[in-house]
């Protein structure tokens, strides 16, 4: 909120114990081999100790965006929506909490969402 004070310009920050990040895509690593596909990180918000993420797989056919919130202390995650179209085209349909499976894509994406 900006505010001017006898011709000083002064930009008040406000913070809270949620991150929104958006910028442009950035790649997320993938631990194993095999998948043709190449996911990248959209969008994420921390918010003690959930991130929810929107985050892009392009394939060698076909674009899918995700989003969904991982809770980085139990190393659970739960889908909230998906869509081939673009992310503001995502349904939510939340599904329940999950396990992660080592090595699969979900998993890349928790752990890489959890160390930023």
């Amino acid at each position: 909120m900006p505010y001017y004070f006898s011709g000083v310009f002064v930009m008040v920050l406000v913070f809270s114990s949620s991150l929104t990040v958006a910028s442009s895509e950035i790649q997320i690593p993938r631990s194993v081999s095999g998948d043709k596909g190449k996911y990248f990180l959209l969008e994420h918000k921390r918010s003690g100790t959930i991130v929810r993420t929107t985050h892009k797989r392009v394939g060698v056919g076909s674009v899918g965006y995700t989003i969904t919130e991982t809770n980085c202390k139990t190393m659970q995650m739960r889908e909230l929506g998906y869509s081939e179209h673009s992310p503001s085209a995502i349904k939510h349909n939340p599904s329940g909490w999950f396990d992660l499976v080592a090595g699969s894509s979900k998993s890349d994406v928790a752990k890489f969402v959890c160390r930023r």
